[in-house]
């Protein structure tokens, strides 16, 4: 019995941090990895409906659902990163692991007169100030908060 509920409080425990994000499952990609594939796109200048039709499919985010909003960071890596190393602020969730920045960006927002896969998108271009969350040992991004 003692060990049926020490097993029940671990399954529960993990589960847990699973929820939160402290703990990474052993598949798939990192929150660092999903960051990069949904967000950084180094080398195109982005800025059309067909940049995000395009590349919303590419980085597989019209399979099941069309996303409804996805911000494309138009800087290598390293400025992304350093991003982390500014003042932290308070997330939206009111954690405090989130940093501001200013990046060229392309904005791809679901026009809603479409069904995935085949996704439609108005693109705005701009160079602006993103909010993203942070984690890690060193810090890098795992989130686009705003």
């Amino acid at each position: 019995m003692a060990l049926q509920k020490t097993l029940s409080l671990l399954v529960l425990s993990l589960l847990t941090l699973l929820g939160l994000g402290l703990v990474q499952p052993s598949y798939g990609e990192t929150r660092n990895e999903k960051f990069q594939r949904q967000h950084v796109d180094s080398i195109g200048p982005g800025g059309t409906n067909l940049y995000c039709n395009r590349r919303m499919d590419k980085q597989e985010m019209t399979k099941l659902k069309c996303k409804p909003f996805n911000t494309f960071i138009h800087e290598n890596i390293g400025t992304i990163n350093n991003i982390c190393n500014n003042p932290n602020i308070r997330c939206k969730n009111g954690m405090m692991n989130c940093h501001a920045g200013v990046v060229r960006v392309t904005d791809c927002k679901d026009t809603g007169s479409s069904s995935p896969p085949n996704c439609s998108y108005k693109a705005t271009a701009s160079t602006r100030r993103v909010v993203i969350a942070c984690q890690g040992n060193p810090l890098v991004p795992v989130h686009i908060d705003r």
